[in-house]
């Protein structure tokens, strides 16, 4: 029987750290090709997106069946249209992908989601719906992280404001309400 010599534990700790930071690193590299990367192209590609801050990354950053679309900040000249503009524009280059649910975070924490077939709807019907039809479709399916629609389970009032902001033609209005449904 052989005996751990310090030399020995000094080893085995250098190969533990060694491939302890290499599996995060593929972790890290992984989610930011696949996710992060897209958005950031967007960001930059569009001067009208200049604002809008995101974090995209996979739930728990290996489920890749559950992407976390993560707001981290918005504010002009984008702002609010500005934002679901991006996460329109992202749901586009996601198209053909295999995506069970994607949970919309506000500073790290998940909020709601909407089934990956809806999400995949919403970049399919980029560029040939209104954007407060886009956003409309996106209200309607909305998820809590339970599982039940937000439009059923917010107070009446709220809901037909809501309803009545994204019927109207001010997008900055209706943007605004929704953004609000989310971060509450």
């Amino acid at each position: 029987m052989k005996y751990m010599t310090v030399r020995n534990m000094q080893r085995a700790f250098t190969w533990l750290v060694l491939v302890s930071v290499s599996v995060c690193a593929l972790v890290f590299g992984f989610n930011y090709f696949n996710l992060q990367r897209p958005v950031n192209k967007i960001l930059e590609q569009d001067e009208r997106n200049a604002g809008v801050r995101v974090s995209v990354y996979y739930d728990s950053y290996i489920d890749t069946d559950t992407i976390v679309f993560d707001v981290r900040f918005v504010g002009p000249p984008a702002g609010y249209p500005g934002l679901f503009r991006v996460f329109f524009q992202f749901a586009r280059e996601m198209q053909g992908r295999d995506i069970e649910h994607v949970m919309l975070a506000y500073n790290g924490r998940q909020k709601l989601k909407i089934k990956g077939d809806d999400f995949q709807e919403l970049g399919a019907s980029f560029g040939a719906m209104q954007p407060r039809q886009l956003l409309w479709e996106l209200a309607r399916n909305l998820r809590l992280l339970n599982g039940r629609l937000v439009m059923s389970h917010i107070p009446g009032n709220y809901a037909q404001m809501l309803q009545k902001n994204l019927s109207e033609e001010n997008e900055l209005q209706a943007a605004s309400a929704l953004f609000n449904t989310i971060t509450q």
